[in-house]
């Protein structure tokens, strides 16, 4: 009896460990690693053989899920700014938000810094006018306005004000032209099509709006299924009979459907979960995303009589490279491209336009996202896109 209360409390005391383990490692791989060592302690120190069969049990397992999860970690393609480190002040930002998730305050400021080990790879403050949209050079009232939605590609990461893509468009123009820049870092398409159906852009239906323009990459099609630990609280859209409806958030979708919510809180932590019906996914996110483009761009048309006109940093007919961190296979991101086409909508492509280049000149270094002289060459091919032919 002594050995059975003895075998209870050092039972008790692995799991302490190994749950004081993952809270302070943040890392379910670290846990599982400090619950195969603790099986084998268990082996030695505790009595009884099924105890210690069970603890050799535990051990096997505990080491299976750490082969598996290296094995897939091996075989997923690396983020671009892997190693750095970026900081901001306020730290909490962009802050919550209860009709995108998350979005910047109107009449604020941020200062973001970013690290790759002791070096500085950036350090820039960002403004923000009374819209919530990120300051541009000034304009006339009365000039053409464009609008400019998307990501931390149209926001200009690591830029000063007046060197993202909508504030060298600005100082391209003559006359001049109206930029607003209403990018913000970790959006996808889903955000954008809630802005336009919430009525977040009726503000700008009498500014003479003459296009509208976005930025894609292939990391949009992780985002439409809420696929990153900062897209919980935002919007969430599902196609029925080929439309698109929203349905909330993701954390509240999650809550309704306990499998669901499971199956994301374990892929968060697990790349193999993860991988669990990925080719199937893939698809899914794929219909979303041309779904949400073709809505984008009905939006465009029917509140503002303008055109969307679509960057994009994706692999295309004629390059074929990689972008990012994509875990979507080439062939299948072409054919993506290739249907987007489709719309008809004007399409501008960073690699055609970035063309003889120095690639070391075209993103900031460690960090990926475009530099200056990148978002001054997009500019001008927008520009003359919007011309025509």
């Amino acid at each position: 009896m002594a050995g059975r209360f003895r075998n209870f409390w050092l039972v008790g005391a692995f799991l302490l460990v190994i749950l004081a383990a993952g809270l302070v490692l943040q890392s379910a791989l670290w846990a599982c690693v400090a619950a195969a060592l603790l099986g084998i302690v268990g082996v030695v120190t505790l009595h009884g053989n099924r105890w210690r069969s069970g603890a050799l049990l535990a051990t096997a397992l505990a080491l299976s899920l750490v082969a598996l999860d290296l094995f897939a970690g091996l075989l997923s393609p690396k983020a671009m700014n892997m190693g750095v480190v970026t900081r901001t002040i306020p730290q909490w930002w962009p802050p919550p938000d209860p009709i995108l998730g998350f979005r910047p305050k109107p009449d604020s400021e941020v200062i973001a810094t970013a690290t790759w080990g002791s070096e500085l790879v950036y350090r820039q403050t960002y403004h923000f006018d009374s819209a919530a949209a990120r300051v541009t050079p000034p304009a006339p009232d009365a000039t053409d306005t464009y609008l400019f939605i998307g990501d931390s590609f149209i926001f200009g990461q690591g830029l000063r004000d007046d060197e993202t893509m909508p504030s060298q468009f600005t100082k391209q123009n003559a006359p001049a032209a109206r930029s607003v820049n209403l990018g913000v870092p970790g959006y996808g398409p889903n955000h954008l099509v809630r802005a336009f159906e919430a009525g977040l852009l009726d503000r700008y239906a009498d500014r003479k709006v003459k296009a509208v323009v976005t930025w894609i990459i292939p990391a949009h099609l992780q985002r439409v299924t809420g696929d990153g630990s900062w897209l919980g609280s935002s919007p969430r859209y599902v196609l029925e009979n080929g439309k698109l409806r929203y349905t909330g958030s993701f954390n509240e979708h999650r809550w309704r459907d306990p499998v669901a919510g499971l199956h994301y809180l374990l892929g968060q932590q697990f790349a193999f979960i993860e991988a669990i019906g990925q080719r199937q996914r893939q698809k899914e996110q794929i219909e979303l995303f041309l779904a949400m483009m073709a809505k984008l761009q009905a939006e465009a048309r029917e509140k503002f009589g303008a055109p969307l006109v679509i960057v994009y940093s994706w692999p295309d007919e004629q390059t074929r490279h990689r972008y990012g961190d994509s875990k979507v296979e080439q062939p299948l991101l072409v054919d993506t491209l290739v249907r987007l086409r489709k719309l008809g909508a004007p399409m501008v492509g960073e690699s055609a336009t970035t063309f003889g280049r120095d690639p070391k000149t075209l993103a900031i270094p460690h960090d990926g996202h475009p530099s200056a002289l990148t978002t001054d060459l997009i500019a001008a091919a927008v520009k003359k896109a919007l011309q025509g032919p």
